[in-house]
């Protein structure tokens, strides 16, 4: 094996996630960034507070593009994808089916209905150019991204290093302690040797459960 054949697309995926979510949209980042809105901004931001700004950033709605959604519903954008190529690939649908599936799946977890394909089942690039399977590694890559996080927080205080601006605090314990096995291991052995365990979902879930709730006092 070359080194790099292990390497999966959740495991880099995960690391895209994380600095979109965890990091950019988190309250610490938040604070360091809004100073510089305001200098850049001053008539657009003279009413807005830096919380609101923060609740802006992670506002909750149902979507019909997966690529503007929010942090919470994303993943329901992915189910859909990966449960339409399942029954594409085991034959229980036809390619001719699966406008009708897409649209009855956004009904049904999301409430909303596509008025056209642009926003609806042709919104991705992925089928077109072949990259079937793909999607499930966002999803793959949010639960890992929440995995390795928290290990990060339990051995560094992360959070107060960004609200100071030190984002290359994540950057240097990801080196450490990610990126250098990342194409030595396979990803079952890989998420093991950074968090001491094989992939659990209970972080990411605890991650959008704490984060959300105190968001909408819940």
């Amino acid at each position: 094996h070359f080194v790099g054949d292990n390497m999966s697309s959740a495991m880099h995926e995960c690391i895209s996630r994380m600095y979109e979510n965890m990091v950019g949209r988190s309250k610490e980042f938040v604070h360091t960034i809004y100073p510089k809105f305001n200098s850049l901004f001053k008539r657009e931001f003279s009413d807005v507070t830096e919380n609101e700004l923060y609740e802006a950033i992670n506002a909750v709605h149902p979507s019909l593009v997966r690529i503007e959604a929010d942090e919470l519903t994303y993943c329901l954008h992915i189910i859909i994808r990966y449960e339409i190529e399942r029954d594409l690939i085991n034959g229980v649908i036809t390619v001719e089916d699966a406008k009708n599936m897409w649209n009855k799946k956004y009904e049904e977890y999301l409430g909303l209905t596509p008025d056209n394909d642009s926003t609806g089942i042709l919104q991705d690039v992925h089928w077109s150019d072949g990259s079937f399977g793909y999607f499930p590694s966002y999803a793959l890559g949010n639960a890992y991204a929440a995995q390795i996080f928290d290990k990060m927080q339990k051995e560094i205080n992360v959070l107060n290093e960004i609200s100071k601006g030190n984002v290359n605090a994540v950057k240097d314990w990801l080196t450490n302690n990610v990126f250098k096995y990342a194409s030595m291991l396979d990803p079952n052995e890989w998420i093991i040797k950074v968090t001491g365990e094989k992939l659990n979902t209970k972080y990411y879930i605890e991650y959008l459960n704490k984060k959300f709730r105190d968001l909408y006092n819940l």
